[in-house]
């Protein structure tokens, strides 16, 4: 029995790698989901800043557009896979360098469980980059 669950759970993780490996714009599109969250982040942060009607405006027009962003980039739309690289590529520098504020900063248990999350997303994400950018 456990021979089979073997089985059959490396024929199914090899055909995902393989799709993976084919069409890694698929796969950034499922890690760009992370992005609402992020977006959510940063709502929390501005409104202390600016008007709370402000932020839930900017919040919905940027949910929008993401959404239509992450559709396009799983259809393999050319433009929205350059842009998304960027986005991503941006993302990683963005998480090094909150990870490091949470690490020489004393931050709160939940900022660094955080940032764990975040330096995961980003690990992924610079393994896309590379895969979506090898054959340039």
């Amino acid at each position: 029995m456990n021979d089979l669950l073997y089985k059959s759970f490396m024929t199914i993780l090899s055909s995902t790698w393989n799709h993976v490996i084919d069409k890694p714009h698929h796969a950034a599109a499922f890690v760009a989901i992370w992005y609402y969250i992020e977006l959510l982040y940063m709502m929390n942060i501005a409104i202390f800043f600016y008007p709370p009607m402000l932020i839930s405006l900017v919040g919905i027009i940027l949910g929008i557009v993401l959404s239509i962003h992450i559709l396009k980039v799983y259809i393999g739309n050319t433009i929205n896979v350059i842009i998304h690289i960027f986005v991503m590529d941006i993302h990683i520098a963005y998480s090094a360098g909150l990870t490091i504020a949470a690490i020489l900063l004393d931050t709160a248990w939940y900022s660094v469980l955080i940032a764990v999350f975040r330096d995961i997303m980003a690990v992924i994400e610079f393994l896309l980059v590379y895969t979506i950018t090898e054959e340039e």
